[in-house]
């Protein structure tokens, strides 16, 4: 690819860029802090916000640099949505939304984007659906809002959203590599570099925290980007491998919400039993638990890589299996933690 050093370039830019921004965000935030602890009005806690410097950095790049090697259509509705995503984290970040609110806000953000690339197809082992245009638009709509919410919820512990962004967005570059498709290429070190340069300060112990504004639009862009290469002609395949990427993330955020539903709980608006959150409550430190997730998203990734090749149907079975496996040793955990106390009752 003749611009590839220009893309990578590129990606070093928004990487320092963004580690610049966060780092005046994190500046900014704190001044204010010290002046309201010392008015009496608040106690110290962490900032919040980080993730804007994400938002503008990628937007900032792709845009003028997207419209000259991209579809036009595409890049624009990509940056529309993706302001109107980072505007309801942004409003989510200062007073929680309601949640049908937010949801019908991030659907309609949602469908400023998919004309330009909806979901027609799906590869599927064995078999290729075709979807017809509503239906199309449906799961399209499903998919970003899905992704968004679950990458936001899954911004609960140092690291971690950051470090998934990272290793995502580096599978895309290399997906976008290999179909020489500059556009994924861009985007894809983009989200990479920019979230790379926001772990400088959010890696255990954070100092600064990345907020709705910056996950919400993370989750769209890792939404998007799947729909993007398959509408540039990739191979279907790619919605799968996409899922798979993010799969750990989407477990544990969809186990977590189907477990408020049936204890009657889904209208709560954060959900504190996450997996990872579990595993903190069982002694284990915020470092070790990123590490381990971010080890088992890389070997998802994997997975996704090999779906895409060779529509292995095996990369879907050993990706289940490995988030049962996961489910069930903390939850044998916590039943071996609760053992002592109850038999000294």
């Amino acid at each position: 690819m003749d611009n590839l050093i220009l893309l990578l370039t590129l990606g070093a830019l928004s990487g320092v860029l963004s580690w610049i921004g966060v780092s005046l965000i994190r500046n900014y935030a704190l001044s204010r802090q010290r002046n309201a602890v010392a008015s009496g009005d608040t106690t110290p806690e962490t900032p919040r916000g980080g993730g804007l410097a994400i938002l503008v950095v990628v937007l900032l790049i792709f845009m003028p640099v997207g419209l000259s090697i991209g579809e036009p259509s595409q890049v624009v509705r990509f940056a529309l949505s993706g302001v109107f995503f980072g505007i309801i984290g942004f409003l989510d970040d200062l007073r929680t939304l309601p949640r049908v609110a937010r949801l019908a806000l991030q659907t309609l953000a949602a469908l400023i984007f998919i004309p330009s690339a909806p979901i027609h197809e799906i590869g599927l082992p064995y078999l290729n659906l075709s979807l017809s245009e509503p239906m199309a638009y449906l799961i399209s709509a499903l998919w970003i809002v899905a992704l968004s919410n679950a990458y936001n919820y899954m911004d609960g512990i140092d690291g971690l959203a950051g470090g998934q962004a990272v290793l995502a967005g580096t599978l895309w570059a290399g997906v976008g590599l290999i179909e020489g498709d500059p556009l994924i290429v861009l985007l894809g070190l983009l989200i990479a570099a920019t979230s790379a340069g926001f772990l400088v300060y959010n890696l255990p112990p954070a100092s600064i925290f990345m907020g709705d504004v910056g996950t919400t639009f993370l989750g769209f862009s890792l939404a998007a980007l799947p729909m993007l290469t398959v509408s540039r002609g990739a191979s279907s395949r790619l919605i799968i491998s996409g899922g798979l990427i993010v799969g750990l993330f989407l477990f544990d955020a969809v186990l977590t919400f189907f477990r408020y539903l049936l204890k009657g709980q889904g209208r709560s608006h954060a959900y504190r039993s996450h997996l990872y959150q579990r595993l903190v409550k069982l002694g284990e430190s915020p470092y070790r638990v990123t590490t381990l997730y971010l080890l088992l998203s890389t070997g998802f990734g994997i997975a996704g890589l090999i779906y895409w090749r060779t529509t292995a149907w095996m990369a879907l079975l050993i990706s289940g299996a490995a988030c049962l496996l996961l489910f069930i040793w903390i939850t044998q955990r916590e039943i071996a933690s609760e053992a002592p106390s109850s038999h000294g009752v």
